[in-house]
């Protein structure tokens, strides 16, 4: 529970992993030199497309790597051994700086947010879409560091497991128990670029390395070599080797980690490789005392090497009959809960099925509704409107006769006034004038004047 919180809150803050490219001028890896013996990097990695890398974390330096921009992969990345460390924080960063050396992001940076400020983000490193669609992933060369692509290199899944497995199994059991303090034990892990790439942008490794300094209590060196045209293979071999597989003048370590002592194991197979070889004829006591320290040796060694080789057989099939298990599991849950969501949503589905087909019935009716509403409307009408003729037509007969009598009596009426009045009219004249006439006649016409 706690690693699962602490890998939550590192997802929230990617800004914790600080890193910069080391610029010209600067000894060595600036703040990152102590990840090498003595404080001195490798020399002859001196490509012009080689940059250098200095990542921190919350404020300690984790790791220093050169980092090829032709080949975008690195060329190596040095570690001191640390006890619990590594482990991710919710995926692959990028390196903003390095294809923009005047970028503000002076930390590593999920590449969709250094998009919104390095337009050309990818020009000169590897981009996690840069394996898309392809049999290859990002593999870490120290599984225990932080995951960064540009400390990562195309690998199948399961050469990225092997891999891992090897290292862990080279640390535990021939480096820790020969060195007095992870402290002490300088790593430096890279990759020889082949002339295949992924996508046509990422170089596939022909192989990747590991070289191991320790300085106390005395110093030794070792170096291991795996093909990756050879996922069980593994080589274990002398620094000095291994710099010689390296193209042009390598040298590894600072005054070749104790003057090229080799490691505990190696120098004693060579010990009695030498004794052997020296040893002369005669018997003697002496004689036979080396001769029997010698088969024991060998037997010694015979005996280590098998039981190594069957732990390390006993746990990679544990690894794999667990993994294939833990596979299985999650394949099943996933598959038990995307069914259950898929059973648990059928009755939803149906219940809304049914009501859109009920919803769809209801839209049909009431469309086929206003269609014969508005077939039936005009004829509807024409029928009202002829069923009422008649009524209309025999309500008015009364009220049309009653104007014609009006209009018969109003004329009569009016020929009545005119007759009437023309009488009236025509003995008021006849009265007024026999009164006048009377009146001057009988000599009152004065009076009548007055």
């Amino acid at each position: 529970m706690t690693a699962a919180v602490l890998l939550l809150v590192l997802a929230a803050l990617p800004c914790a992993l600080h890193a910069r490219l080391v610029h010209e001028g600067e000894d060595g890896f600036s703040e990152c030199n102590g990840f090498f013996h003595q404080g001195s990097p490798p020399q002859g990695f001196t490509h012009p497309g080689n940059v250098k890398i200095c990542q921190r974390y919350q404020g300690d330096q984790h790791y220093a790597t050169l980092y090829s921009t032709q080949h975008k992969i690195p060329v190596y990345s040095a570690f001191t051994y640390q006890e619990g460390a590594g482990g991710g924080w919710g995926g692959w960063m990028v390196e903003p700086q390095v294809d923009d050396s005047k970028s503000s992001l002076d930390e590593v940076t999920k590449g969709s947010d250094a998009k919104e400020h390095v337009p050309d983000l990818g020009t000169n490193q590897a981009l996690e879409e840069d394996y898309a669609s392809t049999d290859y992933q990002p593999g870490a060369l120290y599984h225990r560091a932080s995951p960064a692509l540009t400390s990562s290199v195309p690998l199948t899944p399961e050469f990225t497991e092997k891999w891992a497995a090897d290292v862990d199994l080279l640390i535990k059991e021939k480096l820790l128990p020969h060195c007095e303090s992870g402290e002490h034990l300088h790593l430096l892990t890279g990759a020889v670029p082949s002339n295949t790439k992924v996508n046509d942008k990422v170089a596939i490794p022909e192989f990747i390395w590991l070289a191991a300094c320790c300085n106390a209590p005395e110093a030794w060196s070792l170096g291991i070599i795996k093909r990756t045209g050879d996922v069980d293979g593994l080589e274990q071999v002398t620094v000095e080797e291994l710099e010689n597989q390296l193209s042009g003048d390598i040298k590894l370590f600072s005054n070749q980690c104790g003057g090229g002592a080799l490691h505990p194991e190696l120098r004693s197979t060579s010990d009695a490789s030498t004794q052997t070889d020296e040893e002369p004829s005669v018997q003697t006591p002496g004689a036979f005392s080396r001769f029997f320290q010698f088969i024991f040796c060998v037997i010694y060694e015979i005996i280590n090497t098998f039981v190594c080789l069957v732990w390390f057989l006993f746990k990679q099939v544990c690894n794999i009959i667990f993994g294939r298990l833990y596979w299985i599991w999650t394949a099943l849950t996933t598959y038990i809960f995307a069914l259950s969501k898929v059973l648990l949503n059928i009755p939803c589905d149906v219940l809304c099925v049914f009501a859109n087909i009920l919803c769809g019935f209801v839209r049909i009716l009431n469309n086929a509704l206003s269609v014969v509403c508005l077939i039936l409307r005009l004829p509807t009408r024409f029928l009202c409107d002829m069923a009422s003729f008649p009524y209309y037509t025999i309500c008015a007969i009364p009220d049309v006769g009653i104007d014609i009598l009006s209009g018969v009596w109003g004329v009569f009426m009016l020929g009545f006034s005119a007759v009437f009045g023309a009488f009236g009219g025509s003995f008021s004249v006849a009265s007024f004038a026999g009164s006048s006439f009377f009146q001057r006649f009988i000599g009152q016409s004065e009076g009548y004047e007055n």
